[in-house]
């Protein structure tokens, strides 16, 4: 690219040498016509306004204009984004509750999209919410009948597989993060291009999306929003999604487990299951110091509640043996 633009400057300046000297040529055979200073000078002045003009006012119009168009689309056209991603050089980055580009009539196209893409270079950052957060509950709720809970669930469990399955060398370009709030936007960026819809009751984004660029006016507002929540405290990766790491201490035994949890109330409900832990150890929590916490029990009434958002998290007709994580 920056050989091209080298050449083309150089094109530039022979097209301006060509005019002025075709000008020259013009003008020289009759400069002795009656009149014909005068003439000319009118004709550069008026040309010269003409030229402070467009400089002045209209370039500057016209760019700002077409830097901050807004193309309205009735529906989100996931082969045209698999395409992009197909084509794309630089980045791509997705902000959703969940995204229909993981769903069966494009899941396949996407993964190979996807690790083409990483095969050039290309850098991604999903942005995903967590299906047991109070967020994607709501979100569920607004888009009822469609199981939004369970898209949410399996568009993770998918980029998991995708994750495990990526060679040491792209998997550091492939960045995925889970959020426990949803996303001011939904957000679909390759390269220069960019997509974005808004959430409203019971529509799901895609039914109304902006295509703009991303160095407009509305496109930079779009991707600081999203920059400011990849960047932000309390996203987790796939794997502290889905376990916690707890090292539990009794007379004479000290173990670490990684278990699966869930958040109710802001409390930790983590799976003991088949190992052999309870209140009788104490607990703390592995790589954040030596706070103590211990195990707990809850009404059944709260434990159906914790059970619900567990199920949310890891899938229905989850055996699991929840307790609190608290502190002593």
């Amino acid at each position: 690219m920056p050989r091209r633009r080298y050449w083309l400057s150089y094109v530039y300046v022979l097209v301006g040498a060509l005019l002025l000297f075709s000008g020259f040529v013009l003008l020289y055979p009759v400069r002795h016509v009656e009149g014909f200073a005068t003439e000319l000078r009118i004709s550069i002045g008026s040309n010269l306004i003409d030229l402070v003009l467009a400089v002045l006012v209209l370039q500057p119009l016209v760019l700002s204009l077409n830097r901050n168009a807004v193309r309205w689309r009735n529906r989100l056209d996931y082969r045209d984004v698999i395409r992009r991603i197909n084509k794309a050089e630089d980045r791509v980055d997705l902000w959703k509750y969940w995204t229909g580009l993981l769903e069966p009539p494009h899941r396949q196209a996407f993964v190979t999209a996807v690790r083409a893409a990483l095969d050039r270079g290309v850098r991604f950052r999903i942005l995903l919410t967590d299906p047991s957060c109070p967020d994607a509950a709501e979100r569920a709720r607004q888009v009822a009948p469609t199981d939004a809970v369970t898209a949410m669930r399996q568009n993770i469990e998918q980029l998991a597989e995708l994750t495990a399955e990526l060679p040491s060398r792209n998997a550091e370009l492939f960045g995925v993060r889970i959020s426990a709030f949803g996303p001011a936007h939904a957000i679909y960026r390759v390269d220069d291009w960019l997509s974005y819809g808004l959430f409203r009751d019971r529509r799901v984004s895609e039914n109304s999306q902006r295509e703009v660029r991303v160095r407009g006016d509305l496109g930079e507002l779009a991707l600081e929003a999203f920059a400011n929540r990849w960047d932000s405290a309390g996203l987790q990766g796939i794997a502290e999604h889905y376990t916690m790491c707890l090292r539990f201490t009794a007379p004479g035994e000290v173990v670490e487990h990684d278990l699966r949890y869930v958040l109710h109330d802001g409390e930790h409900w983590v799976d003991v299951g088949p190992h052999a832990v309870g209140p009788a150890h104490d607990v703390t929590v592995c790589g954040r110091g030596d706070e103590r916490y211990v195990l707990a029990d809850a009404s059944p009434e709260t434990r159906e509640r914790a059970l619900a958002l567990y199920a949310a998290k890891y899938g229905p007709d989850q055996d699991a043996a929840l307790l609190r994580l608290i502190n002593p």
